[in-house]
């Protein structure tokens, strides 16, 4: 008999019961010692307020984020922002490392020089592919492995060290985010596209018009959809609709809430409303997705 599937786990650390109620937190560990005792499979899970970035530096990994799937070979970078449904099926063997840093600690960059590079990189799940740039994956591994030796040893200063090297490690993952892609809006409306993405998801469960996001920026809804289509080449519509698409899969796929429960957590009035603004853009009634879908045996 099939177990029934609860609400999606939520973890500090995986596998750990504890929560972390830390502002300056953060963690390293290599792959292994995390998976390796469990089979080398990290199953399903989310995490609150705790932001992951995974270097694979060899071996090869199945990663699943959300509703997709990615096998990955060599030398990756995954980035993982709170709330997004992640889990790992590791080859044995496979050399990385998971660094774990509480939203708050990054918080605190938007404020400097630092957040034009860092906070694009921290708006959405994706992978940053090193395999052809061998040599800024040396550039940024020394910094990993210093940031291991903040994290074993109390000395001075060791908080605003690792401080330090985190947001250098970011700044290196910006960089290689960059080589593969080709920017077409400056930075302004770069900054202003990011916003859109945070407030849309502030605000997707409360049904935001896209001239309630234009106001809340100081813009026009045209210039606002110009420049959605420009950063995200889709309607600030589009964007509204995916994000709520995106959690309506993962409540089917990880949750055992009836559409019904579904619906009202995602601000629907009418759960057959739902049903048809579902179906309208997947193609089929959400408990039929629900029964098709079997994302979790990765």
């Amino acid at each position: 008999m099939q177990k029934h599937k609860t609400d999606i786990p939520h973890f500090g650390l995986y596998g750990e019961s504890s929560w972390i109620n830390d502002s300056e937190f953060f963690h390293i560990e290599d792959i292994e010692s995390r998976s390796g005792g469990l089979g080398w499979k990290i199953n399903p899970h989310r995490h609150a307020q705790l932001f992951q970035i995974l270097i694979v530096k060899s071996g090869e990994v199945k990663v699943q984020l959300d509703d997709q799937q990615q096998k990955l070979q060599g030398a990756w970078a995954i980035i993982v922002p709170a709330g997004v449904v992640h889990g790992f099926r590791f080859a044995p063997d496979t050399d990385g490392r998971v660094i774990t840093i509480a939203e708050p600690l990054l918080e605190d960059a938007y404020k400097e020089k630092a957040a034009k590079y860092i906070q694009p990189l921290l708006s959405k799940a994706y992978y940053i592919d090193f395999n052809g740039q061998r040599s800024m994956l040396s550039e940024l591994w020394p910094l990993i492995q210093q940031l291991e030796g903040e994290f074993s040893y109390i000395r001075e200063g060791r908080a605003l060290m690792s401080e330090y090297l985190i947001k250098a490690i970011l700044l290196l993952l910006h960089r290689q985010q960059m080589n593969g892609e080709q920017s077409t809006t400056n930075k302004t409306e770069t900054s202003q596209a990011h916003q859109l993405k945070e407030l849309i998801e502030n605000h997707y469960r409360e049904h935001w018009t896209s001239h309630q996001y234009a106001d809340a920026l100081g813009t026009s809804t045209s210039r606002l959809n110009r420049l959605s289509k420009a950063a995200f080449n889709q309607s600030v519509l589009d964007l509204i609709h995916g994000r709520m698409l995106l959690e309506a899969k993962r409540s089917l796929i990880y949750t055992a809430r009836s559409v019904e429960e579904i619906s009202y957590d995602l601000g629907f009035k009418d759960p057959g409303y739902f049903s048809r603004f579902f179906k309208r853009f997947t193609g089929i009634p959400p408990g039929k997705f629900r029964a098709l879908t079997n994302l979790p045996t990765i």
